[in-house]
């Protein structure tokens, strides 16, 4: 707890908090729009809560879990309570956790690499998790499990604390780019030539082949306004955890108490409806918030 009212109080978060809600509805800040590359369709959006309207993550459906395949936002909240209420059942169950943990990354579509990882660490795989959590859900980001060598917090990892943790939100490339680019925002509004350093939320590449002929923008540095790489491990949780408190704090603000992020319904929730929608924006960042081509 004081090392998240430590956070709380450094420069620029409770302005980059309150400016954000008082702007969480603007039907002219958040006009973003791109070509998703598979389909070759255009993507557009002119609000925040609008880019939640049109989430869309297929992902394959779960018979254990008896959940179908889906793609809305409607479908994915279903499938990510089952998923919830099958981790949290597992306990501390090595198998039932790796079971568990390893439906999340089939719907998150990260089987590569994390599926061989949680196998070959199957053994104290359920106490490790539940470790994490407590450390999670005590906002310490300074507790030994987190800041272990050993700890494993990635893009796939995320997805498993965002089901298990309370106002945890799922922090990928998507999700930091699109925050990024909303930091980007209040910099300008606030006249800021540098990234204030408690707002610098690190970015990560998207995964896609070196040679592709249209590579998505998920780096929201501008000019002068740079963004550093995310790490994983201790620097990924740090800044997950990070994330959380603004958003969450951004969605409780009394500025946000109307906006239509509030109607979502269960099992979904407001702070959740706000992660899809920096999700769909942060597929291709393009030009959005740059000074210049350069």
């Amino acid at each position: 707890m004081k090392t998240k009212q430590a956070y709380a109080t450094l420069p620029h978060v409770s302005g980059f908090i309150d400016w954000l809600a008082a702007q969480l509805d603007s039907r002219t800040l958040f006009n973003h729009q791109y070509v998703e590359r598979r389909s070759r369709k255009e993507w557009s959006c002119d609000s925040l809560f609008g880019a939640y309207e049109s989430y869309s993550w297929s992902f394959p459906g779960n018979a254990r879990l008896a959940y179908n395949s889906g793609s809305c936002s409607t479908s994915n909240a279903k499938a990510l309570e089952a998923l919830r209420q099958d981790l949290l059942a597992s306990g501390t169950d090595d198998t039932l956790v790796l079971q568990a943990a390893t439906d999340v990354m089939a719907w998150g579509g990260v089987i590569a690499r994390n599926v061989g990882w949680l196998k070959a660490n199957k053994v104290g795989l359920g106490r490790m998790i539940q470790e994490v959590k407590i450390a999670l859900i005590q906002k310490d980001p300074d507790a030994p499990v987190l800041r272990s060598k050993a700890l494993r917090f990635n893009a796939g990892m995320t997805k498993i604390y965002s089901l298990i943790c309370p106002d945890f939100l799922i922090y990928d490339s998507r999700v930091a780019a699109a925050l990024g680019l909303l930091v980007v925002h209040y910099c300008k509004a606030k006249g800021l030539t540098q990234v204030p350093s408690a707002l610098c939320f690190p970015w990560a590449c998207a995964k896609e082949n070196e040679n592709v002929s249209a590579p998505k923008r998920r780096n929201p540095s501008t000019g002068t306004l740079q963004f550093t790489r995310l790490r994983s491990g201790s620097h990924h949780a740090r800044w997950n955890m990070r994330a959380n408190w603004v958003l969450s704090q951004v969605i409780a603000h009394q500025a946000a108490a109307l906006s239509p992020f509030q109607q979502i319904d269960a099992p979904a929730n407001a702070l959740r409806g706000l992660e899809q929608a920096l999700f769909m924006m942060g597929y291709d960042l393009g030009h959005a918030g740059q000074v210049s081509n350069g």
